[in-house]
């Protein structure tokens, strides 16, 4: 078993956590009897809620033990819609101030549940979307500079000093293989082509109707839908939709439910 380190805790990380240790009346940072796993927030009723601000799957191993103890289990996962970008000099003073034009939204989140997905049909788990507003410190480098992870496919002359919570602007939640199938945008005809589905997902309002006014331009539609082939293998992996024949040589989907 993995035990889980916070040495390198991020600041949305922290005020997330404290946030829901307060509203849950939870405890932080709490150890599972005989275990090494190390719970983000364990509240008096056993629930364990866990804030992930990266790949969900990571979580997978973790989760399933919870569950397999009889516990409820929240992953609550930030999703930046708003990003205002604080650029520091070599020395640490401010640089710049500017607003980022990208607004994420859950689909680009799908390729990070796969390590859960056998979990999503039990009730107990429930996975928490929380789109929020953040302020993002970077700091500039004499010289292109790799992350300690190696993750820049291109070197950059900045490092992430990290993201600060302004405000929580919605919350969506999923519990059970139900609340998944919201995911395909209601448009969507009773059986599809991947290319419907792609127009489906660019017209529709990302399930975020009272923020979608807010500047969601076609450059954000088009960053959401790219994702739909990745919808596609997560709702074959989930049993939500289903091959159902040939439109010419495009192959058809449809939902398992029939449900529009």
């Amino acid at each position: 078993m993995k035990k889980i380190n916070t040495y390198n805790e991020s600041p949305l990380h922290r005020t997330l956590k404290k946030i829901y240790a307060l509203e849950n009346d939870g405890k932080c940072e709490v150890q599972i009897e005989g275990t090494n796993w190390i719970c983000d927030i364990v509240c008096d009723d056993a629930r364990v809620i866990e804030i992930q601000t990266a790949n969900i799957s990571a979580l997978a191993e973790k989760t399933e033990f919870l569950l397999g103890q009889g516990r409820s289990v929240m992953i609550v996962c930030p999703v930046i819609f708003q990003n205002t970008i604080i650029m520091l000099n070599e020395n640490g003073e401010k640089e710049s101030k500017r607003k980022s034009p990208k607004k994420s939204t859950i689909y680009s989140f799908l390729r990070g549940i796969g390590g859960i997905i056998p979990l999503l049909k039990n009730q107990r788990l429930t996975v928490e979307f929380l789109y929020v507003s953040v302020t993002e410190l970077r700091r500039k480098t004499g010289e292109k500079t790799q992350l300690a992870n190696k993750s820049r496919r291109y070197l950059k002359q900045w490092v992430p000093e990290g993201k600060s919570l302004d405000k929580i602007l919605k919350i969506q939640r999923f519990t059970g293989l139900d609340s998944w199938k919201t995911l395909f945008p209601k448009s969507l005809p009773p059986e599809f082509t991947k290319t419907e589905l792609y127009d489906a997902i660019f017209s529709s309002d990302f399930l975020i109707p009272d923020l979608i006014g807010e500047k969601f331009t076609d450059t954000n539609r088009r960053a959401s839908a790219i994702w739909y082939d990745t919808l596609l293998w997560f709702g074959k992996k989930c049993n939500i939709i289903e091959e159902c024949g040939k439109r010419g040589r495009k192959i058809l989907y449809r939902r398992t439910d029939g449900v529009r």
